[in-house]
């Protein structure tokens, strides 16, 4: 019986390990949208940051949010 528990203990933690790991965007602020919402877009009023290269710069992170790229970067 004990080995079954062992084996069970391994498995979960290969299947943990195994998850995909959420992008800093989602582990400081629970989404990317939120991010956007909360300091892309009012930093974009204000004048702060460029529309015409957030537009690009926002894209490329967005990219990088669906194909999973910050889980292989960790």
């Amino acid at each position: 019986m004990g080995a079954v528990r062992a084996l069970s203990r391994r498995v979960t933690r290969i299947e943990r390990a195994a998850r995909a790991k959420p992008s800093p965007f989602v582990v400081m602020y629970g989404s990317f949208d939120v991010y956007l919402e909360k300091h892309v877009l009012p930093d974009i009023e204000s004048g702060r940051l460029d529309p015409t290269d957030m537009v690009f710069i926002i894209a490329a992170l967005r990219a990088w949010e669906t194909d999973l790229t910050w889980a292989r970067a960790s």
